[in-house]
């Protein structure tokens, strides 16, 4: 008699666990992104890449993919750390 008892508080104390364990993190989808470069004294404007995933800007950026895809989420454009220099801007942009 105890131990069915105790199995069915073991089970009982199972399910609660699994009832109160944390939903799954809700996936935010941007879409695709472009990575472009702005040369500083004449203004043009060229891609790096074009129609890319977020991950894949971010890699070529060395930025952390979070950092953009806040960034981005914000409306604002994405800073391409690693493409940047005294000559140009490059900026991670939503396609």
């Amino acid at each position: 008699m105890r131990i069915r008892s105790a199995f069915a508080f073991a089970a009982a104390g199972a399910v609660a666990v699994l009832g109160l364990a944390a939903p799954a993190q809700a996936t935010v989808n941007i879409g695709n992104v472009d990575v472009t470069v702005t040369e500083i004294a004449s203004g043009n404007e060229y891609y790096l890449l074009q129609n890319v995933s977020v991950l894949q800007a971010a890699q070529v950026c060395q930025v952390n993919v979070d950092v953009v895809t806040a960034t981005l989420l914000g409306g604002n454009y994405a800073k391409c750390s690693s493409k940047t220099n005294n000559h140009q801007k490059a900026w991670i942009k939503k396609h």
